[in-house]
């Protein structure tokens, strides 16, 4: 599973979710996010909150499977960033990932967006 920053778009007249977003850390994953690649998005979550970036955006389009352990990653990174004064976790997920999250009774738990390319 591969980590890089995302561009942001430039905009005319962003939207007020879109002055929102721009202020999140983001990061974006791809392939399967299960118990082998798990682990890879908690160290990039603490690494992120050590850093002093409490603000998060994870995009999860391009990810392939999740599994319990990736939901628990996600669940744990919420956790985290929550605990951080004005702390957020956003998620950017695809039908793969919001079928996950639903099937597991977890889809509430998360500030979802569904941005331009959706």
């Amino acid at each position: 599973m591969g980590v890089v920053e995302i561009e942001v778009r430039d905009q005319e007249t962003p939207s007020d979710a879109a002055q929102a977003l721009e202020s999140l850390t983001r990061l974006r994953f791809a392939g399967p996010l299960t118990s082998v690649t798990a682990p890879s998005l908690r160290a990039q979550v603490r690494t992120a909150v050590r850093d002093g970036q409490t603000r998060m955006l994870i995009d999860l389009q391009a990810v392939t499977a999740l599994d319990a352990a990736g939901i628990a990653a996600l669940l744990e990174a919420r956790r985290v960033l929550e605990a951080q004064p004005s702390g957020t976790l956003v998620l950017r997920a695809n039908g793969v990932v919001c079928r996950a999250l639903k099937d597991t009774g977890t889809f509430a738990a998360f500030a979802l967006w569904n941005g331009p390319g959706m």
